[in-house]
């Protein structure tokens, strides 16, 4: 019988949403090989793929335990980027840089997991009834992205101009550039021939 490759979220696409909640980590970690130990007589240690899945915003919700076969496929960017040694970025606008949270916030939602605005954004009716205040930063934060919608036309246009302005100036520079040559073309040629 074949086994055919597929991608869990094909068959269940609420995962794919659910996913989102989720802060998922692969590592690498010793673990004792019974058996090779008392083969040997000593300890002996084998490094054994781990994963780590939390959810956002519960810090006792968490999932530890060696790599299966649907963890690669259901997480398949993350452990690819594990194997590549890789750290994957999140995307999204960094907590860090919102004015409307402190320094300590920052760090007290990195340590729950939240990272980005988007994440507050996304964050789930369980868990805001468990974060004091998180309610509120998540209607700022889904407001936040709105606002930053409604200046994407803006930033469009601006990013457009300043690459038009970028062009032009190199065009400029290559003029000058040309110009400069045609004088020394035209300077040779004037000189009297001997």
């Amino acid at each position: 019988m074949e086994t055919a490759d597929f991608d869990l979220k094909d068959f269940n696409p609420q995962h794919s949403e659910a996913d989102k909640a989720l802060l998922v980590r692969f590592f690498a970690q010793p673990m004792k090989n019974e058996e090779k130990s008392v083969e040997e007589g000593r300890p002996i240690f084998d490094d054994t793929e781990m994963v780590e899945i939390r959810v956002r915003g519960q810090k006792d919700n968490v999932v530890l335990r060696p790599v299966r076969q649907d963890d690669m496929q259901r997480f398949r960017d993350a452990y690819r980027f594990f194997r590549e040694g890789k750290t994957l970025a999140e995307s999204g606008t960094p907590l860090s840089v919102w004015p409307s949270i402190t320094a300590s916030q920052v760090e007290e939602f990195r340590y729950l997991g939240f990272n980005t605005i988007e994440d507050l954004a996304s964050a789930s009716e369980a868990v805001l009834g468990r974060v004091p205040g998180l309610h509120g930063l998540k209607n700022r934060a889904i407001a936040f992205i709105e606002a930053a919608k409604g200046n994407a036309p803006l930033e469009k246009m601006n990013k457009e101009l300043e690459d038009k302005q970028n062009q032009i100036t190199s065009m400029q520079n290559q003029m000058a550039e040309m110009q400069k040559q045609m004088a020394a073309l035209t300077a040779q040629l004037e000189k009297p021939k001997k």
